[in-house]
């Protein structure tokens, strides 16, 4: 089956971004006088931020300011986006490929403007539409929610979209909504990507 849409996860899949989310999260404890150890972090990447926030207050026993926490974490990372996030070039090279010549979507766990800095940064703004968040989804992955309103939004049954992913939340969730996915993390799936759709050139 030949694909008629496209879904992009944003970190990890379209744009690398460092210790972007780590730093920003771990100053925002910080102010609360909390620490972070990398490996628990790193064990939890995928997660959305409320998710995560919440598995840290349940493992730490911390009363936590949980609003303070996201908020803070936001802007922390808001304000490094610029200077921290790059497209991650294999699956960049892709979408830029395939922009009008495929449908497009973003469906991300990360808020809103998170993504559209992240996207920004890596010169991948003007690529998709739609761009879906947990700002829209309201439900984050694993749950099939924003795949699905994704799918839906470029007018494609989920069967004959694509999803690029690099978490097993996301993974989960496109098997979730029928839709078939590749795991980016893997080296075998990078190698492929420019093999795909070959009669596209770059516009």
């Amino acid at each position: 089956m030949v694909p008629e849409a496209l879904i992009f996860d944003c970190d990890g899949t379209l744009v690398l971004s460092a210790d972007l989310h780590f730093a920003a999260f771990s100053a925002a404890l910080a102010a609360q006088g909390a620490h972070l150890d990398r490996a628990w972090y790193e064990a939890r990447t995928g997660f959305a931020r409320r998710d995560l926030i919440a598995a840290f207050c349940a493992q730490s026993g911390l009363r936590l300011d949980r609003a303070r926490l996201e908020a803070e974490s936001i802007t922390a990372t808001l304000a490094r986006a610029a200077t921290t996030v790059r497209a991650n070039a294999p699956v960049a090279a892709l979408a830029r490929r395939c922009f009008g010549h495929l449908p497009m979507a973003v469906a991300s766990n990360a808020e809103k403007p998170v993504v559209q800095a992240m996207l920004a940064a890596a010169a991948l703004g003007d690529l998709f539409d739609p761009v879906v968040t947990l700002s829209e989804a309201g439900k984050a992955k694993p749950d099939p929610a924003m795949f699905l309103m994704a799918a839906s939004a470029m007018a494609h049954a989920p069967a004959r979209c694509l999803v690029l992913e690099d978490s097993d939340q996301g993974l989960q969730a496109a098997r979730a909504a029928g839709i078939p996915a590749l795991d980016v993390r893997l080296p075998s799936v990078l190698t492929m990507l420019p093999q795909l759709w070959p009669g596209i050139v770059a516009s």
